[in-house]
């Protein structure tokens, strides 16, 4: 082999195979690469199951505990609402017993409610009308006394409750004018004025008209247009009077005597 054809084999040789193929076309992926990423993203995806199961397996008993805290919960809250049930039926039985009680009291705190009008009563009795005359100068005209004095001779006749315009008359009543209008118990009433009174309905009215209060109604009825009327009746109520009328402020219980 000469010299000339010496140097054209080493250069032809040069060069490793390598570079001959990725001249001739693309490189071939590195399959040791693809190994290694392969390998990378299975392990993390490796490493986050694990982690996932640790943590369920650590969360799992405080979970459990907190399932069997409610459950607990619940069965306390239950029996406090059983008990609260059982307290509202026992005082309800207890409010039944005391309504009924109280329909059994003593009968002199009855009648002295019923005196002092500090409860409703029904009962038979009279009911007068009283309507003074428009137009007759007033010669029929009805004040505050002429009421004042009917109502005491109901009670001298026999009246256990009187009322008057539907205002019950009690200890602390007052009739009065105010201006030009009558008061009851401070409140306004106009004609016609009705009064109404419980008691043994035939011996009120035969009693009142047969006194000299009842003779002078009747006189005035005459000598004028006012009407003075009083009819019987079988059954009437008269409401309790107003709770700031009952209120006693100064007297006081007496000491009882040696």
């Amino acid at each position: 082999m000469t010299a000339e054809g010496l140097l054209e084999q080493i250069a032809e040789t040069a060069l490793d195979d390598d570079y001959y193929v990725v001249r001739a076309g693309q490189p071939e992926p590195s399959r040791s690469f693809n190994t290694v990423l392969t390998a990378s993203v299975l392990g993390v995806f490796a490493l986050m199951v694990t982690i996932a199961a640790v943590q369920t397996a650590t969360d799992r008993p405080t979970t459990e505990r907190e399932q069997r805290a409610l459950a607990q919960d619940v069965s306390v809250r239950r029996a406090i609402s059983t008990d609260r049930r059982d307290t509202v039926t026992n005082l309800r039985a207890q409010v039944g017993d005391l309504s009924a009680a109280a329909g059994q009291e003593n009968p002199d705190a009855v009648t002295l409610r019923t005196t002092t009008a500090g409860t409703a009563v029904r009962g038979p009795g009279v009911s007068i009308r009283i309507d003074p005359a428009a137009d007759d100068g007033g010669v029929g005209d009805v004040s505050d006394s002429d009421l004042q004095v009917l109502v005491n001779a109901l009670w001298f006749v026999g009246a256990e409750a009187v009322s008057v315009n539907g205002q019950r008359i009690g200890t602390l009543t007052s009739i009065r004018t105010a201006g030009e209008a009558i008061t009851v118990n401070y409140v306004s009433i106009s004609p016609p004025y009705t009064v109404r009174a419980i008691g043994d309905k035939q011996n009120l009215r035969d009693r009142l008209v047969d006194s000299q209060l009842g003779r002078d109604w009747a006189a005035r009825a005459k000598d004028s247009g006012l009407e003075f009327e009083i009819t019987t009746t079988t059954s009437q109520r008269l409401k309790a009077i107003s709770d700031k009328r009952l209120k006693v402020v100064e007297a006081r219980t007496a000491a009882k005597a040696p």
